[in-house]
């Protein structure tokens, strides 16, 4: 029968019922005898896509979209006021705080009685609803905790979320859970997963599940997971939209059109097929979608009479009501149901349909997907650097500019890459304005260390094309480097300079090694290096890189570096090219590189005597064409990664010059006009760095490229890889494999594409001997399909549109050509399973958190700036453990910061780093006196031990295995105000604290 569900409503006092959902939630009355339909009323508003962030809050050009986000609140607040049974939901608290910053206090006042009153919801409650495969860990906690910090003070308790709402990223990942999990919500929602998990899930009533991402966290690392049955949509024929053209419910019989009964009939048909997905009686039923309620007065006068004429007429079986997804989680957590599992896994990758894999986004845009990562991570920085000392409005205005300029760019339409181009731009205008302010902040932050003279810090953000002003066009200069981990680092800098003798001297006087390397000849000719050495007047345009090691540099401080020119000399030649029939043998240290004479590609490593094949070389996809109007026509677009054929670039022979150096060698290949590579062998290191640089990608027969370079070894990885949740955890990939289906494979490359956010490995899984990492500058889309084999994709051109809503292709350009973009990859081979660990999760820390590097005109000589200035200083008395991270320092109000612990290794994966630590908040700065802690959620919105997330009921696991997790013992939450300031930190956990502090 359509009525029957497996389970049935129990009377709620059976379990118990916390004090928020009397306070705030005022849901309406469920009926246990009933199918209850939770009408949920909401507006999905994307913080930039088609338009900017701020052109749809404002409702301008049109010509995109005509939606206005302010009008969208102004009209559901009026109507909300209008009656107290209604309800909607809110998501994004960009718009939100725009809007609240433009009201009167009388409006104020009665969206806080609104909230309160549980009839205005404020759910999610992140600065965006982010995006899942690219963003960093770090800042998706940073846009969150942003976003709720605004709710909580702006409408306290009852601002609190309580559900996540994740309904339109595009795949969905582990860590993601584990962080809503942390930070107190009871539950997500999802609109989007793959469909051919949908229909599994469909079938076996299984579209509520208890996820568990880890399940060596425990019930803290649960997370209750809903899929929403129409995406995120009303069932259709019930849109009520000024975009929808549904009919309207006509209730009076004394006019033509009446239409209340087959209204009703049609909406239960709907409820019919809703109901046979889902376990219990409730049923969530989402009302609006993309920018809806511009006009909120036909979609509650619509509702308004379906709940009547439903209820009156078939009020015997069926209970509509207005709700939330808070109260319908209440409901559905009252049935007591026992819940499906979903273990150690991900919602990777996403398939709309056979031939529609959204693979592509992983790798969309990298130039702006680098620019996020390395704007976190100057924010990281900054914020360690200026935490309890902002003391003017001044210094937190640019903070906070600087904070909702990454926090927006985290959007599941912006660093993804998915959004049309000018909305690109504005997020790197964004971006740009950001950094501008927090190179603002840090030079306060020095002048307070290291002298009040201290000169205007300039922050370089093309180093990594080799341009550098300040290094340029000054004889002497200060390079500053500030280290953001928590133990001291190493670190080689490459500064761009014209030839000359060059003199580097560090803290002690003494002189620091230094050598010059040619800049890559590609690098030098493209059109942004032209352009900015061409403003350069009577300067020598930078030919090579100065190199020296900053060694040293201490847990969160820095280190000066005085860099003088002694004369300026002729450039010699650039080296001449490798022309030869023998293999060319490059060798630094105890590494040599083998490149094959014909070639030109690395086909062998010498590692300290241990010799690996390992080879490297770059292909493009051909990209599907396609009009997209059936999913075997669908094309490659910005979403959507589909290749036609498959191309190797490297089939001619490389171009290849050496660089050899006492600090660094260098093997720089030239394939063609559009794609080069620098090879790097440092000393002292068995790393090997992988810097390409391509584009612009032709185009010109129209077939767009999909850009990829491969590691090839004979490691048999036995169809299995590892690719990093976020930049933390790993997760286990097989090809052609889901965990929770049997998976038919219609896109046998783009299905097994999986998003890393910083890594990806393969292991020796029959007698782990040997280890391939990748490390990555940023976030990009990778696989294994073949044993022994890495494949990443590093830049995409492409020319049709895949219909998947921006409704433009994905052709990236700069000065009139295509989009050039330069990145690197770091390599690992271990034989050591122990020693690639360690080395992987050090490195990579090192890469994403890697020096801030700011420059500064220096004086006549190194003494004349030492008698002014300090040349170090660190924050913490002493360097942490190499496995504990201080992931976040910051500014929190008068007298408090913020601070969070990392654990950064996972349990059973090291023998040593992978054990628990202890730290002593009390004695951890050196600024900072610690007077008392509180522990808080991960959003930093909750006092710990006040959390009361729900208990679930879920059925049987899978027997473990035989190597099961050890249990760690449970430590108790800092009371509030606590001075026994020891904590404990165990395997991949994130502690936050409140701190209660003075300054030293």
């Amino acid at each position: 029968m359509f009525w029957s569900w497996i389970v049935l409503v129990v009377a709620s006092s059976s379990l118990p019922s916390f004090g928020h959902a009397l306070k705030c939630q005022n849901c309406h009355p469920v009926a246990p005898n009933k199918i209850n339909v939770h009408l949920v009323p909401h507006t999905h508003d994307d913080v930039g896509w088609l338009k900017t962030v701020d052109q749809y809050y404002y409702g301008s050009n049109k010509g995109h979209s005509p939606a206005g986000v302010q009008y969208i609140i102004d009209s559901v607040v009026s109507e909300l006021l209008r009656d107290k049974n209604r309800r909607f939901v809110y998501v994004e608290t960009s718009f939100l705080w725009r809007w609240w910053l433009e009201q009167n206090e009388e409006s104020r006042a009665d969206v806080r009685m609104l909230v309160e009153e549980g009839r205005l919801q404020l759910l999610h409650g992140g600065w965006c609803m982010s995006d899942e495969a690219s963003p960093h860990y770090s800042s998706m906690i940073d846009q969150m905790t942003f976003g709720l910090k605004f709710l909580n003070e702006t409408f306290g308790e009852c601002g609190r979320p309580r559900v996540a709402w994740q309904i339109d990223p595009f795949g969905h990942s582990s860590e993601v859970a584990l962080q809503f999990a942390a930070m107190g919500y009871n539950g997500v929602f999802f609109g989007r997963i793959d469909q051919q998990d949908f229909e599994t899930r469909e079938g076996r009533r299984e579209m509520e599940m208890m996820w568990r991402p880890d399940t060596s966290t425990g019930e803290e690392g649960e997370l209750f997971t809903g899929i929403l049955f129409n995406l995120y949509q009303p069932p259709p024929g019930f849109c009520w939209d000024t975009y929808c053209d549904d009919e309207p419910i006509m209730d009076n019989p004394k006019l033509h059109g009446y239409n209340v009964d087959a209204k009703i009939n049609q909406f239960i048909k709907h409820i019919d097929a809703y109901s046979h997905a889902y376990r219990t009686n409730n049923i969530l039923v989402t009302m609006g979608g993309d920018f809806n309620y511009i006009s909120a007065s036909p979609w509650f006068k619509n509702m308004d009479k379906l709940i009547k004429y439903i209820n009156k007429r078939d009020g015997d079986r069926i209970n509509v009501i207005y709700s939330t997804p808070a109260c319908y989680l209440e409901a559905i957590h009252n049935s007591n149901i026992s819940l499906p599992l979903k273990d150690n896994d991900d919602f990777f990758p996403y398939g709309s349909d056979q031939h529609s894999y959204w693979t592509g986004y992983y790798t969309s845009r990298p130039a702006l997907k680098y620019f996020v990562e390395k704007a976190n991570a100057f924010l990281q920085a900054v914020k360690q650097l200026t935490a309890g000392i902002i003391k003017s409005q001044e210094l937190l205005d640019d903070l906070e500019l600087s904070q909702r300029a990454v926090a927006i760019t985290q959007h599941h339409d912006g660093v993804s890459g998915t959004e049309k181009q000018h909305v690109a731009d504005d997020y790197s205008l964004y971006l740009n304005e950001g950094v501008q302010a927090l190179t603002r902040l840090l030079t306060h932050a020095y002048r307070k260390r290291l002298g009040s003279d201290l000169p205007v810090q300039v922050y370089c953000g093309n180093l990594n094309i080799s341009r550098c002003e300040v290094t340029e066009s000054n004889a002497r200069f200060i390079m500053t480097a500030y280290n953001s981990l928590s133990h001291p680092m190493d670190t080689v800098v490459y500064l761009p300079v014209s030839y000359g003798q060059y003199k580097v001297t560090g803290l002690t006087g003494a002189e620091i090694p230094s050598e010059l390397v040619a800049i890559a000849k590609p690098v030098l000719t493209t059109p942004v290096f032209l352009r900015q050495i061409a403003s350069l007047v009577g300067t020598q345009h930078p030919t090579h890189s100065l190199v020296f090691t900053a060694k040293d540099i201490p847990p969160l401080g820095l280190s000066s570096f005085f860099v003088e020119r002694l004369s300026q000399l002729k450039a010699p030649d650039y080296p001449a090219q490798y022309n030869s029939t023998e293999n060319l043998k490059v060798k630094h240290d105890e590494t040599e590189l083998e490149f094959n004479a014909t070639t030109g590609l690395l086909q062998h490593v010498n590692f300290n005597g241990t010799k690996v094949d390992l080879m490297q070389s770059f292909h493009y996809y051909e990209a599907c064409k396609g009009y997209n109007y059936n999913p075997d026509n669908r094309a490659s677009g910005a979403y959507i990664f589909r290749p036609a054929k498959q191309i190797p670039i490297s089939n001619l022979t490389a171009n290849i010059t050496v660089h050899k150096g006492k600090q660094v060698t260098e093997v720089h290949q030239a394939f063609n006009p559009w794609m080069s590579q620098v090879i790097r062998i440092f000393s002292g290191s068995s790393e090997l760095e992988f810097c390409w640089l391509i584009g612009p990608v032709p185009v010109p027969d129209w077939n767009g490229k999909e850009i990829i370079t491969r590691y090839t070894t004979d490691i048999p990885s036995n169809k299995t890889f590892y690719t990093d949740s976020n930049g933390r955890r790993w997760v286990k990939r097989i090809l052609n494999y889901r965990s929770s289906w049997n998976m038919t494979v219609h896109e046998p490359v783009a299905g097994n594409y999986y998003p890393l956010t910083s890594a990806i490995q393969i292991r020796d899984e029959l007698n782990d001997t040997a280890t391939l990492t990748v490390i990555t500058d940023r976030a990009e889309g990778g696989t294994s399909l073949h044993d022994g084999e890495i494949e990443i994709m590093l830049h995409r051109r492409l020319v049709y549109d895949d219909m998947k809503g921006v409704s433009e292709p994905l052709d990236e350009s700069a000065f009139d050509e295509g989009l050039i973009v330069r990145g690197c990859h770091i390599v690992q081979y271990n034989t050591d399973r122990q020693e690639a660990v360690k080395q992987h999760r050090l490195k990579t820390l090192e890469t994403v958190y890697s020096p801030i590097l700011a420059f500064a005109k220096g004086p006549s000589t190194f003494q004349e700036y030492l008698e002014k200035n300090r040349l170090s200083f660190s924050l913490v008395e002493a360097a942490l453990p190499k496995n504990i991270h201080i992931l976040t320092l910051e500014h929190w109000g008068d007298d408090t910061v913020l601070l969070r612990l990392e654990h950064i290794f996972e349990i059973n994966e090291h023998k040593e780093f992978s054990k628990p630590e202890t730290v002593n908040l009390q004695t951890l700065f050196k600024e900072i006196d610690v007077l008392s802690a509180e522990e808080l959620t991960l959003g930093a919105n909750i006092l710990k031990k006040e959390l009361d997330r729900y208990s679930w009921n879920y059925e049987a696991p899978t027997p473990a295995p035989p190597t099961a997790v050890p249990e760690l013992p449970k430590e108790k939450p800092l009371a509030k105000r606590s001075t026994d300031l020891v904590v404990t930190i165990k395997p991949m956990e994130i502690k936050t604290y409140r701190l209660y502090v003075k300054l030293k």
